[in-house]
């Protein structure tokens, strides 16, 4: 796909501007990549990456591309370096962010990773996905036992649209309910926002 791309645009390259250009390029390597990364061929979706970021074009939004397969395949030195780079060229790549707030998450770096979804969150308020900076925030703080930062970020998540739904097999989450200061919190946001049935579950479990 992206190699034909290539082809057909590299006869009208010369007709069109040069950075639509560039943007579709990079869009439709992208797009490919995600493919890629989504049916699991990470060797292939790096592979790609690479290839169109030695040949092609450089762009912050490959960088993720790569920064995120290095991740997912569990190298989270690599990961780190390039998430860092992508949003040090392009601060406004909510997911970027987000991911280096895993991988600094996951290295035990829990002010980084809070400075990270932070700045997904910033940077993600209109996405479809937008809940998720807001929701690590919350847990993060829950896990501190910060009662009024667990309780700013879980609402910002929910307003966004996180559901309970998503962690109720989650034993951190299941753990707030019996931690003082964050039970009547969460009780009260699982029932403004009609998710009693969570909270139900994680009594009876």
């Amino acid at each position: 796909m992206l190699l034909a791309l290539l082809v057909s645009l590299s006869a009208a390259q010369a007709e069109l501007p040069a950075p639509d250009y560039r943007e579709v390029l990079v869009a439709a390597a992208e797009s490919e990549a995600d493919a890629l990364i989504a049916a699991g061929e990470l060797e292939a979706a790096l592979a790609l990456v690479e290839r169109f970021r030695a040949e092609v074009a450089d762009h912050p939004r490959l960088v993720y591309e790569e920064g995120l397969v290095r991740r997912l395949s569990g190298d989270s030195d690599a990961a780190l370096e390039l998430l860092e780079a992508s949003v040090a060229s392009d601060p406004t790549l909510a997911h970027a962010w987000y991911d280096l707030g895993e991988v600094r998450l996951q290295r035990g770096d829990e002010g980084g990773a809070a400075e990270a979804f932070e700045r997904a969150s910033e940077m993600s308020e209109q996405h479809p996905q937008g809940w998720a900076g807001p929701f690590r925030l919350a847990e993060l703080a829950g896990r501190r036992g910060d009662a009024a930062g667990f309780e700013r970020w879980l609402k910002e998540a929910l307003r966004r649209g996180f559901t309970f739904r998503v962690v109720v097999q989650d034993p951190t989450w299941k753990g707030f309910l019996s931690t003082p200061g964050l039970s009547e919190i969460l009780r009260r946001m699982a029932t403004v926002y009609g998710n009693e049935e969570v909270i139900r579950t994680w009594e009876s479990g």
